[in-house]
């Protein structure tokens, strides 16, 4: 009867829906099986987030660099220490030369594999090394990884103690459901393919020349890249919540521990600088209890293993006017803020 099948109907298209997702995985799988791994796919050194996959090759040209260089000074970090530190200025202050080694929208991985792959095997000695980070990064060696061709330039063929922290510090429930998802849906591999291909599709009915698609898909990667996500105050990345900011708990899922370790074989003084956050009504930024018991245990970590501590929060002379969108300060005052932290750090730049 009709009003019977009207009444089928909605549980007809609710049965369909199931049985489309419980062949999801089935159909992604086969997908992946179909796209067969490029001849030059190869094992990754970090299997605890990555599977097989085409990598960018290690690239030593600036161990040369560095070593022809002779730094007095290093500065590791990403947009934080790019949009604060103007390598020139600090040249002139110091009378060392400035060797930069920033890439924006980094974390604390390439921060290590940047100082053990690069700057140590380049046998330099500068005065330190500063690493510029924002609250909790150095103890979140997740953060960031998700791109991880950035690594790649970076990172040996095996990079088997990173791994190791990344996998510990990858036992929370969330990430055993996200390996799960993973290992049901094969969902890695088929994104690695499927990204780029609706990415090409779409750039193909956008732009139907060839030679003008690739100008146009870079443009807009770069449009659209982090550094132009910044609208608002609240959207800057990475704010601090209590839940990261127990220093106990993560200190050994992290790379501090290594890259303290590292330097300290080489002989390599490493200067950390947390950098002040955005101000709020003329003020530093809300700290709660948490992240304040976090970063003096962080302090006493790092000056107790040979390090040395610098903390821009709280600073009367790194004010509102300064800042440009987010936690990133404008171009016009990079020398100014270069000036302030060589005031601030007499131990290591004079």
């Amino acid at each position: 009867m009709p009003g019977d099948r009207g009444r089928l109907r909605p549980s007809l298209q609710l049965a369909a829906l199931v049985v489309l997702t419980l062949l999801a995985p089935a159909g992604l799988r086969l997908a992946g099986a179909w796209r067969a791994q490029p001849a030059d796919a190869a094992s990754s050194y970090l299997p605890a987030v990555q599977g097989s996959r085409v990598r960018a090759p290690f690239d030593p040209t600036p161990i040369g660099d560095l070593a022809r260089l002779n730094p007095g000074y290093v500065v590791i970090g990403d947009s934080m220490a790019g949009s604060r530190i103007d390598p020139l200025v600090l040249a002139q202050l110091t009378g060392r030369p400035i060797a930069p080694m920033m890439h924006a929208a980094s974390g604390s991985a390439w921060w290590y594999l940047v100082l053990k792959n690069l700057v140590i095997p380049a046998r330099i000695h500068p005065r330190a090394v500063l690493i510029f980070f924002r609250d909790t990064n150095l103890t979140n060696v997740t953060f960031r990884l998700d791109d991880g061709w950035m690594l790649d330039t970076a990172a040996a063929e095996r990079e088997d103690e990173l791994n190791a922290v990344i996998l510990s510090a990858m036992e929370g429930p969330w990430y055993r459901v996200d390996r799960t998802i993973d290992a049901m849906y094969g969902a890695d591999t088929a994104r690695r393919w499927i990204e780029p291909a609706l990415t090409a599709e779409v750039g193909r009915t956008i732009v139907p020349s060839r030679r003008r698609r690739g100008a146009f898909m870079t443009s807009m990667n770069a449009r659209f890249g982090l550094d132009h996500l910044r609208a608002m105050d609240a959207a800057d990345l990475q704010a601090a919540e209590d839940r990261e900011a127990d220093f106990g708990r993560f200190v050994n899922r992290s790379a501090l521990p290594l890259m303290l370790r590292d330097a300290r074989a080489a002989g390599l003084t490493l200067c950390f600088v947390r950098v002040q956050r955005r101000p709020v009504g003329g003020r530093p930024p809300y700290q709660s209890p948490a992240l304040r018991r976090y970063i003096r245990d962080l302090r006493r970590y790092i000056e107790a293993n040979g390090g040395i501590f610098r903390d821009d929060t709280g600073d009367l002379a790194l004010t509102l006017d300064m800042y440009e969108d987010g936690d990133h300060l404008k171009g016009s005052e990079h020398r100014v803020y270069t000036e302030i932290l060589y005031e601030r750090l007499p131990s290591i730049f004079r």
